[in-house]
C-alpha cells in the first residue's frame, strides 16, 4: 500500500506571511495573523482599524504620570464616565480590549481597592480606542491612548534609550500629565520634577510645526485632589504656588496648557501592611474627571 498522499499547496498562505503589516504606534512590521506588534506590544487590531476606509483619522493622546500618580485609577474611571454617560456626544469602545482598563478599574473600586500599578512588562499594558461621535452625527473622531507605566516613563527621561517610546510620543497630538497632590501637600518635589522633565523631553522633538510640542494641547491633571480644597477650587494657583518648576517651564515653552484637578475617592484611608504602605478607598465619588478630557476634545478640534 502507498503511504503517498497529495496536500494542496496553498500559495496565498505564504504570501501573506511573506508582506509584513506595518503597527500604526511604531510603524514596525509585523505578521498578518500577529495580535500585538512585536515591537511595541501595541494591538495590531488598531492598524486594522484605523486602515477601515470607513474610519477617520485617528488621534493618539498621551496620557503620563510618575509611578503612584494615579494614571490607571484616572484613566479606567475617565472610560466608565465617558461610555455610560451620554449627553452630548456619544462615545462608544472600538475592540474589546478598549473595554479591559474599565472593567479592571471599576471592578477593583467597588472592592474598596485601588488598581494594582501598571507593569513595566508593555506586553501587559491595557489600549483604548473611543470613537466618540458629536450631537449632531456629523463629525466623528477617533481617540487612541494607552495606560503607560510611570516607571517606564521615568527611566526613558533619565536614559533615552527607547525608540519605541519616543516614536509613540512623536505621534501623539495632545497629552494629559497627572501629577500626585498628596505627594506635593507632603513636600515631595517628585511630581514637579517629573513634569519638569517631561516638558524638557518633548521640546526636544523637532522644530516642525505638526512635530513640536510647544504647539500641542497639553493639559496638566493634579490627582487625588480630594483633601486640597485649594487645589481643586483653584488649580492654576495651586501649581503657581506648589509646583513652581513645571509651572514656569509650562507658561515659557507652552502655548497651549492648562491645569485641572480630579479625585476618584471622596475619602481614603492609608495604612501600613508588612511594612509597607497602602491606600484604599473609603467611597468612589469622582470629581473632575471630564474636564481635561473635554479640553482636550476643543483644543484638538
Amino acid at each position: 500500500m502507498s503511504r503517498l498522499t497529495q496536500t494542496p499547496l496553498e500559495s496565498y498562505t505564504l504570501a501573506h506571511y511573506a508582506v509584513d503589516v506595518p503597527c500604526f504606534v511604531c510603524e514596525g512590521g509585523n505578521r498578518h495573523d500577529a495580535e500585538r506588534c512585536r515591537h511595541c506590544y501595541a494591538p495590531m487590531a488598531l492598524t486594522y482599524q484605523v486602515t477601515d476606509k470607513r474610519s477617520t483619522k485617528p488621534q493618539v493622546l498621551a496620557v503620563i504620570g510618575p509611578r503612584g500618580a494615579g494614571k490607571t485609577s484616572y484613566l479606567g474611571m475617565l472610560c466608565d464616565s465617558v461610555l455610560r454617560q451620554q449627553d452630548v456626544s456619544q462615545t462608544v469602545a472600538r475592540g474589546a480590549f478598549s473595554v479591559s482598563l474599565q472593567q479592571q478599574v471599576i471592578s477593583r473600586l467597588v472592592r474598596q481597592k485601588f488598581p494594582m500599578a501598571t507593569p513595566e512588562d508593555a506586553e501587559s499594558w491595557n489600549w483604548n480606542h473611543l470613537q466618540v461621535v458629536g450631537s449632531n452625527c456629523r463629525r466623528t473622531r477617533e481617540l487612541i491612548f494607552p495606560d503607560i507605566s510611570g516607571a517606564v516613563m521615568e527611566r526613558e527621561f533619565d536614559d533615552g534609550a527607547s525608540p519605541i517610546t519616543r516614536a509613540f510620543l512623536k505621534r501623539c497630538t495632545g497629552a494629559i500629565v497627572l501629577l500626585d497632590t498628596q505627594r506635593i501637600d507632603r513636600g515631595d518635589p517628585t511630581p514637579d520634577f517629573f513634569a519638569m522633565k517631561l516638558l524638557s523631553y518633548l521640546c526636544e522633538f523637532g522644530t516642525k510645526r505638526s512635530e513640536s510640542w510647544r504647539h500641542k494641547p497639553i493639559a496638566f491633571l493634579f490627582t487625588k485632589a480630594d483633601r486640597s480644597q485649594v487645589c481643586m477650587e483653584s488649580p492654576r494657583e495651586y501649581a503657581e504656588t506648589y509646583a513652581q518648576g513645571a509651572f514656569r517651564q509650562a507658561t515659557s515653552s507652552l502655548k497651549r496648557f492648562k491645569f485641572f484637578a480630579s479625585s476618584v475617592a471622596g475619602a481614603s484611608i492609608n495604612l501600613e501592611i508588612d511594612g509597607a504602605p497602602v491606600s484604599l478607598p473609603l467611597r468612589v465619588e469622582p470629581r473632575g474627571i471630564r474636564e481635561p478630557f473635554d479640553w482636550m476634545l476643543n483644543q484638538l478640534g
